[in-house]
């Protein structure tokens, strides 16, 4: 038996998180969204830290804030 396809892989994953997701209780829906930018912000940070190993802790937060910026200016009309 072959190995699956990674698109047969990611259909799997994407009906299972939607599965999770409908089951989820209004409440727990209304709190993932800050856990999601939580969990972003955090990849962001990881990302920021790997393109420049040179900054301390606030300069990855503050270049991690213009990036947010960036996005938000972006996201405008």
């Amino acid at each position: 038996m072959g190995v699956p396809s990674i698109a047969i892989l990611a259909d799997v994953l994407y009906r299972e998180e939607v599965a999770r997701a409908r089951a989820m209780s209004p409440d727990d829906k209304l709190l993932e969204g800050p856990r999601l930018f939580d969990r972003a912000c955090r990849l962001m940070c990881d990302g920021i830290r790997h393109e420049h190993p040179d900054l301390d802790e606030a300069g990855v937060r503050a270049l991690l804030q213009e990036r947010l910026d960036r996005i938000s200016a972006l996201e405008r009309p």
